[in-house]
């Protein structure tokens, strides 16, 4: 199967998850119990993390937590007429607005950086090397070949797929998966 058509039925797999709303927070809840173990965020003091889409492992009470931990927190602010991503400091959810794109982002003046000691990387199909395939902007692929920290995404079981790797393609150093079955 090719991306696009993975793309698409992972999707559908994401947003029918979702409709199990006690399965999916019992799946949330055990992902960022794992993250917030991890010797990578122990370590970390900047940490890059997108605000979720709801079909999406929910980022936004591990934004809180983070936040509450004296993390310094970032998630992409995403130029799309240049095609380029960086990371706006996020100090309280109440910050949210949508951008052009109808994607949350933080909407006031803080801080814009690539410097970031951990990146929590989205996506909607990996393998078991850790490679992804994201919604197809090519923004997290482009940002990774660009700057180098420690990566870790937080994925569903059924979110796991063989797929081609592409030579563009950046894989992430560690999954941590949810049992969904």
């Amino acid at each position: 199967m090719d991306k696009k058509s993975l793309r698409k039925k992972h999707i559908q797999l994401m947003k029918s998850f979702m409709l199990n709303e006690y399965e999916k927070q019992q799946a949330d809840q055990f992902l960022a119990n794992q993250f917030f173990n991890t010797n990578e965020y122990r370590a970390a003091s900047r940490i890059g993390i997108v605000l979720s889409m709801p079909h999406e492992v929910n980022t936004y009470t591990m934004i809180q937590q983070m936040i509450d931990d004296g993390k310094q927190v970032f998630v992409p602010e995403t130029n799309y007429q240049l095609r380029e991503m960086s990371f706006k400091h996020i100090d309280d959810l109440k910050h949210i607005g949508k951008d052009d794109k109808g994607i949350n982002h933080v909407n006031t003046n803080t801080e814009i950086s690539s410097d970031l000691d951990l990146l929590v990387v989205p996506g909607v199909v990996f393998n078991n090397d850790g490679f992804r395939i994201g919604y197809g902007g090519g923004y997290f692929d482009k940002f990774l070949s660009t700057y180098h920290q420690p990566t870790l995404s937080l994925i569903y079981d059924f979110q796991l797929n063989d797929f081609q790797v592409e030579t563009h393609d950046q894989p992430v150093e560690k999954l941590i998966i949810a049992t969904t079955r």
